[in-house]
């Protein structure tokens, strides 16, 4: 992954022709009587306008600082300036938004969308540095040198479900501490029935008996005994949309309503259900959704 992300950041460098920079203003404080502040929503408002007319949003993009105050989190901040969230945080490359920012001198745009650095470094940082390469690459985007690192500018895009879950909800676990991926998300022949089927989860085998633990915090949705598919299972709702699924318990320890911890154990590993010898299935979906839950967890399996 290093590799890929070094050739990446190669040849960004190698596509720009031309990196538009920029002096910086400082806003004192983000209050309506404030002039500089004033001005900076003006300067929103006239960019919206602009590339609601089809200009060209590059032309109308500019950037303040503004140092933050013990008071200042990045949702607050981003509602203050009328931005979103995603853009001041990729912009200012913020990990989540629970970063400190008391006296952190951030960067505040004139326009929404999303700041890809040559450099990725962060989860989602590499998240969007590869769902976006390939325009990248092409010339697509336009470039900023702010501080002296360079950021392709992508107007109005924002966080895919995905990149929205790593910076939202950092600290995501995994269910078993040791086990091996002997089934990926994704169409399978399934190991039951031998037809084609789409697989919502993955396959981790471990001895019956292995704790399981809730990947992230949240509240026990349902707590189900012998289920005819899913045996012994227990689905968490870990708060905006998101819940997790854990199947073929041989033993549930969490009733429904409780609360849990990220790595608070909710089970044993078992072969209840449909299952051909013991591992835990594990689903992650999104609004109902079932995503790859290896792009959620903390390491490959």
């Amino acid at each position: 992954m290093k590799k890929r992300i070094e050739l990446f950041s190669v040849l960004l460098l190698l596509c720009s022709v031309f990196a538009h920079s920029q002096d910086l203003t400082r806003i004192p404080e983000l209050v309506s009587r404030n002039p500089v502040f004033k001005q900076y929503q003006k300067q929103i408002e006239e960019a919206n306008k602009a590339v609601f007319m089809g200009k060209n949003p590059a032309d109308y993009l500019y950037f303040y600082e503004y140092e933050c105050t013990e008071k200042d989190n990045l949702l607050q901040l981003a509602a203050r300036c009328a931005i979103r969230y995603d853009t001041i945080a990729t912009l200012n490359r913020l990990d989540s938004p629970e970063d400190e920012l008391n006296g952190r001198v951030l960067l505040l745009p004139t326009l929404n969308g999303l700041f890809i650095p040559y450099s990725p470094q962060t989860s989602t940082e590499i998240l969007l540095a590869k769902e976006y390469s390939v325009d990248a690459l092409s010339g697509k985007y336009e470039t900023f040198e702010i501080r002296g690192e360079y950021f392709f500018f992508l107007p109005d895009e924002k966080f895919s479900p995905t990149e929205r879950a790593y910076f939202l909800e950092p600290g995501m676990v995994l269910p078993l501490e040791k086990s091996v991926l002997t089934s990926s998300f994704g169409m399978r022949v399934s190991p039951i029935s031998g037809k084609w089927l789409f697989h919502k989860g993955i396959d981790m085998a471990a001895p019956t008996g292995t704790p399981i633990y809730a990947c992230k915090t949240g509240t026990v949705q349902y707590a189900v005994n012998m289920d005819a598919t899913y045996g012994n299972y227990v689905i968490l709702s870990h708060g905006g949309g998101m819940t997790s699924l854990y199947a073929h318990m041989s033993k549930i320890l969490v009733q429904k309503g409780e609360s849990v911890s990220a790595g608070q154990e909710i089970g044993k590993v078992g072969s209840t259900g449909l299952a051909t010898g013991p591992h835990l299935h594990f689903e992650i979906r999104l609004n109902g959704e079932a995503q790859d839950p290896q792009k959620y967890l903390p390491k490959k399996l």
